[in-house]
């Protein structure tokens, strides 16, 4: 009898689950919207849109996981305690242990697979739609100019004076741009500039660069060279362009490399002095910090779905919602916790805190009313 009724509740568990994890990935990925139309004007192919948005997916998905298994659990214990099929399962003799058994061993396996997820997929991901956004700047590098935030992060200033179409041309520029070669900068002023699919076309250029080593002793010699016209190819100027330094998250790391870069730090620590010890450790309490977020999120399976469990049974004659409200606001805690302890990555016992400690308030609160419910108390 025993596999049976595992098998009836497995599978009303998993059905709703699967429509609440579909339900929720569709909303949730309208919240990013506006990445991917941002992305989109970028001018990307279509293929190439349609990956960027299927690699928000694992972004989406650790998040969702928890909040259907939570919702699927207390439908389905609900479910059975109005239908009375969970008075006659404990009439028959089988416990409430039993009962929630397989609905838990299949969270426990959901929550490794949402470690999985977490861990290996959404990092990959995460690296995959920055790479796909920078080597799109660097194929059109009208678009590179056009985004003003990222031109300061490269140390690039621009200002267009005339008017400019997104991508595809600029008039009365003016370019100030970082000399690779020594301390200095490149300034170059151009009546237009136009990009094609492969050529980048210049009209009316005048380029000012300085040459040599700069010495304190004397000054700079100066090159300056004016074009009626000239042209590169796209890929040649996106190179000019971008300043290329690769800065790796820690939510860029896949668990492997994220132990071997908390391996590193340690090393660091061990060697460094004074602000750059401190600045080692922080670097350590980050590693920590990301391991144990992805740890919390993977179990946030199983305890929102024990949560479900033990706050859906109904065994008193009267209806009430005070189970709801407890459920929203234990899971509301659990996640403002959650995103709190993601700010505060760097104070690792506070992030720990954050992070542990709500999980611990919520399993015990489950089990709480789990044994109150085998002693017939609601």
């Amino acid at each position: 009898m025993i596999p049976l009724v595992w098998r009836y509740l497995l599978s009303h568990y998993l059905k709703v689950l699967l429509l609440c994890v579909v339900g929720f990935v569709a909303i949730l990925l309208t919240t990013r919207l506006d990445e991917i139309a941002h992305f989109a004007t970028l001018g990307p192919e279509g293929v190439y849109i349609l990956l960027f948005t299927l690699h928000q997916i694992p972004y989406i998905l650790p998040i969702a996981l928890p909040i259907a298994c939570l919702i699927s659990a207390i439908l389905l214990v609900q479910k059975l305690s109005r239908t009375h099929e969970l008075t006659a399962l404990r009439a028959a003799g089988i416990s409430l242990t039993t009962l929630l058994t397989p609905v838990l061993l299949a969270a426990a396996l959901l929550s490794l697979g949402n470690f999985y997820v977490v861990s290996e997929l959404s990092t990959e991901s995460h690296l995959t739609t920055g790479l796909l956004k920078t080597e799109l700047r660097s194929i059109n590098p009208l678009l590179l100019l056009h985004n003003k935030h990222l031109l300061k992060m490269k140390g690039i200033f621009l200002r267009a004076l005339g008017p400019s179409k997104m991508g595809e041309s600029v008039e009365q520029v003016v370019i100030a741009s970082p000399n690779k070669h020594n301390d200095r900068i490149n300034l170059l002023i151009a009546g237009k500039l136009r990009a094609s699919s492969s050529k980048f076309v210049g009209y009316q250029i005048t380029f000012i660069s300085s040459i040599g080593e700069p010495n304190e002793m004397r000054p700079d010699d100066i090159a300056i060279e004016n074009l009626l016209h000239a042209q590169m190819s796209v890929h040649d100027f996106g190179q000019m362009m971008q300043k290329k330094v690769w800065t790796l998250n820690n939510d860029h790391l896949q668990m492997s490399l994220l132990l071997a870069k908390l391996n590193v730090e340690k090393l660091e620590v061990q060697k460094a002095q004074g602000s750059a010890l401190k600045t080692a450790q922080r670097c350590v309490a980050k590693c920590y910090s990301e391991i144990l977020r992805r740890l919390s999120i993977a179990f946030a399976v199983f305890s929102f779905t024990l949560m479900g469990c033990a706050y859906g049974i109904s065994i008193s004659r009267f209806q009430s919602n005070r189970a709801i409200f407890i459920v929203i606001g234990l899971a509301a805690f659990v996640l403002v916790s959650f995103f709190v302890a993601k700010g505060i990555e760097d104070q690792l016992v506070a992030a720990a805190t954050l992070y542990i400690a709500p999980h611990l308030i919520l399993i015990a609160a489950s089990m709480r009313m789990i044994r109150r419910a085998n002693q017939g108390v609601e």
